[in-house]
């Protein structure tokens, strides 16, 4: 179990690591469960659980430091616990609701008191001159951050397995069969959220096509999204092809509305 608990504290911090500390790319489950799978020798169904959690936060994503759920957290541990637990996804999903929840926490924690006095301790440094200071503080930090996260994994799978398990094992049948409904119904609302942000009348069109595509002809989902790809290609190619022509011919009756538009507002603006 330490190998274990040691080779998911070590996908928490690459996690961590590539997204608030360097690159700032946030890991999705869809990637983190097939590693937890991997690591805890199941990738069948590190896969299926990074898909089901993935599903369930489509819509979920931080702007700036608004931080509505932990993602990594919630497919670390969700997929780990479903894996360990043998519940199937239902139990991954279940779980990664909360534990995306109470993770944030720990990252307002984190923010709230360290980093504050990491940037009060840069903000001196920089006022010094002192440029190494300031570069030792700031790389100390993009490794304190995702450090903590996974001792914090490590410490929890180490302890928290059983005590869960036992939790698990104790809930009356009806509870479970309420997990499980709940486990169906949340990637549905996740495919809400992610609709509700991105949606555009110039996009309803392609959701009824896809709807007729899957419900009506039977097609998979890899085919509906190499058309899905290949009509994105298509499109990005003709806007970019009608916005090079209006480009080249500026005089033509677009690009003139647009410069006189433009030309409008920034008369308004600087009056």
């Amino acid at each position: 179990m330490v190998i274990q608990a040691l080779l998911i504290a070590i996908i928490m911090f690459l996690t961590k690591f590539l997204d608030w500390g360097f690159f700032n790319i946030q890991i999705r489950p869809i990637w983190i469960g097939p590693l937890v799978g991997l690591a805890l020798g199941d990738l069948r169904e590190g896969v299926l659980m990074g898909a089901a959690i993935e599903a369930v936060f489509l819509g979920t994503f931080s702007v700036g430091g608004s931080v509505p759920s932990d993602v990594a957290s919630a497919g670390v541990f969700g997929t780990a616990f479903g894996i360990l637990l043998g519940k199937g996804t239902s139990a991954a999903v279940a779980l990664s609701i909360p534990i995306g929840l109470l993770a944030v926490l720990l990252f307002n924690l984190i923010a709230g008191v360290f980093f504050n006095f990491v940037v009060d301790f840069e903000d001196r440094a920089v006022a010094n001159h002192n440029d190494k200071l300031f570069t030792a503080a700031h790389y100390f930090a993009i490794i304190f951050y995702p450090t903590v996260y996974a001792i914090m994994a490590f410490v929890i799978m180490m302890v928290g397995v059983e005590p869960v398990k036992s939790l698990m094992d104790s809930m009356p049948g009806f509870v479970n069969n309420a997990l499980t409904a709940m486990s169906a119904a949340l990637p549905a609302l996740g495919m809400a959220i992610l609709v509700n942000s991105m949606w555009d009348k110039q996009l309803i069109p392609f959701f009824f096509i896809g709807f007729i595509l899957a419900a009506y002809l039977n097609l998979g989902t890899m085919p509906i999204a190499v058309l899905g790809a290949a009509l994105a290609v298509y499109y990005v190619l003709t806007d970019f092809s009608k916005r090079k022509n209006n480009k080249n011919n500026p005089s033509g009756p677009a690009t003139g509305d647009t410069g006189k538009t433009g030309s409008k507002e920034m008369e308004d603006f600087l009056s």
